[in-house]
């Protein structure tokens, strides 16, 4: 039975129609390695749990049976369970039917892999790391409340709908996006190489010395490290752009500004352009009042802002912090976990901060638009960035001494009469 109805987001409405183009974007998955032995039934209890605490899990989506696409929440849902010694299936979901979520376990002698396979239109990566922790809080104690959080994801659609209603909102992007750069990260020759899409991610965990270097950044500045991070992708952009008005697209976070906010599942997100000079002395403090002042206009959609920059595609890259301090209290020891998620990005980073993990570098990145290689070296780029070293690598200067050595020494003489006599020299070359 349905209970409830709402629009959706419009970041929801573009991820499905994303998805519904190739069926594999936007369909992400997270394994997580968990010490000690499996219990179906206990399972199989904690996730008919889960479905009845949150809405998300119980929701369906109708794209053409009304007058905009609508969510409906449903009063029940199963949520899918496979238990085998073989890899998780995945594959597209049935919009119609909820929830857009399976669960898939691979047991083994003294631990499991239990994986997670969802479509991102319901869950952010915060909302991810919230069901697993709770998940695993409750496959390890019965009993826990099954009251539903104090927030809903409806009260994002209905924030978005009315910052789409403030004539400034629309008025500080137009602003922010006056003349800006292309933006575009350089291509090798030969590609985009055609083909499916596919996305491939490199993942680097920094240094402990250097994450506590960032950290310490941060705190002198008296900026969340989120900014200094950002500062150091702006720089990059701007490296491998040779543009110093850098313009990339940054994940913002919308939850409900309630202690209830943390524990409601769905997607609170939304990707905003940030534009900052890479050349400004004091980029932590650009990027920072940059952050700043997109606040109050964060919930306006990225669909309407590109319409407004009469482009074809506003943005070509991408940036986010993640950081999953809510994996501290997991109630089943988690020896390890591994994150996919496949955007409509080409390139997109993403730093990820994880209680017993430490700092990681992601940058997923489409494998027909870049090769291995030229991701790995804008990798180094990142490293000598947030290291405070912002100046091209050896290997890279090389490269340019060498495509700059275009100096040659020619015979002396009147151009027509060069020609003639190489044509002379060489007459039957065409």
């Amino acid at each position: 039975m349905i209970i409830d109805a709402y629009p959706l987001s419009a970041l929801q409405a573009g991820m499905l129609y994303h998805s519904e183009l190739d069926g594999v974007t936007f369909h992400d998955h997270t394994t997580l390695t968990l010490r000690g032995t499996f219990d179906e039934a206990a399972l199989v209890r904690a996730l008919r749990e889960l479905s009845a605490r949150h809405e998300v899990l119980r929701t369906s989506f109708d794209l053409t049976g009304f007058s905009e696409p609508v969510q409906l929440v449903h009063d029940s849902a199963d949520i899918p369970l496979t238990v085998s010694g073989d890899a998780p299936e995945y594959g597209p979901f049935d919009w119609t039917q909820p929830p857009l979520l399976r669960v898939h376990v691979l047991p083994q002698a003294d631990r499991f892999a239990l994986t997670v396979y969802f479509h991102h239109a319901i869950l952010d990566g915060w909302s991810v790391a919230t069901l697993v922790s709770e998940l695993l809080a409750r496959y390890a104690t019965p009993g826990l409340p099954l009251d539903p959080p104090g927030a809903r994801f409806r009260d994002l659609v209905a924030a978005e709908k009315a910052v789409l209603a403030q004539p400034e909102a629309a008025e500080f992007w137009r602003e922010a996006i006056a003349e800006a750069p292309e933006g575009r990260l350089p291509r090798r020759p030969g590609y985009p190489t055609g083909g499916p899409r596919h996305v491939e991610v490199l993942a680097t965990t920094l240094p402990g010395d250097l994450t506590r270097a960032l950290a310490e950044e941060a705190a002198d500045a008296r900026v969340p490290l989120r900014s200094v991070l950002l500062a150091a992708h702006v720089r990059v952009m701007g490296l491998l752009t040779g543009e110093p008005d850098v313009l990339t697209g940054m994940l913002t976070h919308s939850r409900p500004e309630s202690e209830a906010g943390g524990e409601v599942l769905g997607l609170f997100l939304n990707t905003i352009p940030l534009r900052v000079r890479a050349d400004a002395p004091d980029l932590v403090q650009r990027v920072f009042q940059a952050e700043v002042a997109a606040l109050p206009y964060r919930h306006f959609p990225l669909f309407e802002i590109q319409r407004a920059s009469d482009r074809a595609r506003l943005l070509d890259t991408h940036v986010d912090f993640r950081d999953f301090q809510v994996y501290g209290g997991a109630a089943t020891p988690i020896e390890g976990q591994d994150f996919f998620e496949q955007t409509d990005f080409a390139f997109s980073a993403a730093f990820v901060r994880t209680p017993g993990q430490g700092l990681v570098l992601t940058i997923s990145y489409d494998t027909t638009q870049f090769p291995a290689d030229q991701i790995a070296a804008i990798r180094d780029h990142y490293l000598r960035a947030l290291s405070g070293n912002i100046t091209i690598s050896p290997e890279d200067t090389a490269l340019l001494a060498r495509w700059n050595a275009t100096t040659r020494n020619h015979p002396g003489g009147l151009l027509h009469e060069l020609v003639f006599e190489q044509a002379a020299r060489t007459p039957d070359a065409t």
